[in-house]
């Protein structure tokens, strides 16, 4: 059975005055396909994402969602709705409790929000990241670093998106935790068969969750594939990446 593309980006380019932050960069995700985006810190990972998510306008090149192509004049709140974000620095809002936190967007871009079943089903999402459902009516100054990463990967996948997206998902956290969130997003996307993006730098979980890898660097696509073929690669900055 031949997949559809749930994305496609084509000879992307990003300019900010005379500096060129992304430079033809071009690939295709598939349904059910886990992209790893890696490369270091400044390389343009993030700035890709953004053009992914509207927050950034193009300065060329073609985005396409499910066959559509994604133009300044797009509706891109369609386009949003379809994703699922989980932002590196989780970006919870510490005046809202948990449940406030992980329903967001329906609480408050809804007309007249069902407060009992949106709470519910945020609760339910709780159980799903491996969290107790007492913490729902607490607020994310109370929580740990890792228990906030799962409560925005909770809201994440709240209204259940076709596409989930995690901006540098292990940042911040220690050794331990960063392996159980790993082993978490991989059966979330396991269980829901989602399309999904990672950013990362961390190679572990690039080897361990994606199904393609492509490697930025300066702006560019410096290497794409699979994690066997990763293992195998004689790239050196991809190797570089790989002994740490």
């Amino acid at each position: 059975m031949i997949k559809k593309a749930k994305i496609e980006v084509k000879s992307l380019n990003k300019i900010f005055g005379s500096k060129q932050v992304l430079k033809n960069v071009s690939f295709i995700l598939e349904q059910q396909e886990h992209l790893v985006i890696i490369g270091s810190s400044g390389a343009g990972k993030s700035m890709l994402v953004k053009c992914i998510l509207g927050l950034e306008n193009i300065s060329s090149g073609s985005i396409f969602f499910d066959g559509n192509l994604i133009s300044e004049n797009s509706d891109k709140q369609k386009v949003l709705n379809k994703l699922g974000v989980c932002f590196q620095s989780n970006a919870l809002f510490d005046s809202y409790n948990v449940w406030e936190n992980i329903a967001f967007k329906s609480l408050f871009n809804d007309s007249y929000p069902d407060i009992f079943n949106l709470k519910k089903l945020a609760v339910e999402r709780l159980e799903e990241v491996g969290l107790p459902t007492n913490i729902a009516e607490q607020y994310p100054s109370e929580l740990s670093g890792g228990m906030q990463k799962r409560v925005g990967i909770a809201r994440s996948i709240f209204s259940e998106p076709d596409i989930l997206i995690f901006d540098e998902p292990t940042t911040g956290l220690d050794p331990i935790m960063s392996k159980k969130i790993i082993s978490l997003i991989g059966k979330i996307i396991k269980n829901s068969k989602k399309t999904a993006i990672t950013i990362t730098h961390d190679i572990n979980l690039a080897l361990f969750l994606a199904s393609k890898i492509i490697l930025i660097d300066n702006g560019k696509v410096e290497w794409s594939g699979t994690p066997k073929q990763a293992m195998l690669s004689k790239n050196k900055l991809l190797k570089i990446f790989l002994n740490g």
